[in-house]
């Protein structure tokens, strides 16, 4: 028996999809792959932030009690802060949280 690869199997599959599903599906690909853009792009601003504070994680976790690893994913892009925490590890570094119009919509239509 030949073996496939999970690519061709999943391609063979999609080629039966309802239209209507393959629209949804392209929908849901580009909303989750901002979402993950979105994450990583606070992480990062989260650790430039911290490190213009010339804190380490462990001592942004002290004064914010927001535990080192969860910092450290948040950083990664990995967590999934509440706005909460995004306001205590602001406020622990000296900050404000602020929200800047973008160039692009966040949502089309």
């Amino acid at each position: 028996m030949a073996t496939r690869s999970f690519d061709e199997i999943a391609n063979a599959a999609r080629a039966a999809w309802d239209p209507a599903v393959t629209e949804f599906a392209a929908g849901l690909g580009a909303y989750l792959e901002a979402e993950v853009t979105e994450q990583l792009r606070l992480g990062r601003q989260l650790a430039d932030a911290r490190r213009a504070a010339h804190l380490t994680q462990q001592q942004l976790s002290d004064r914010s009690h927001v535990g080192q690893a969860e910092i450290s994913r948040i950083e990664r892009g990995l967590g999934n802060p509440t706005r909460d925490t995004i306001i205590r590890l602001t406020a622990a570094m000296g900050a404000e949280l602020a929200v800047i119009p973008g160039k692009r919509p966040l949502v089309s239509a």
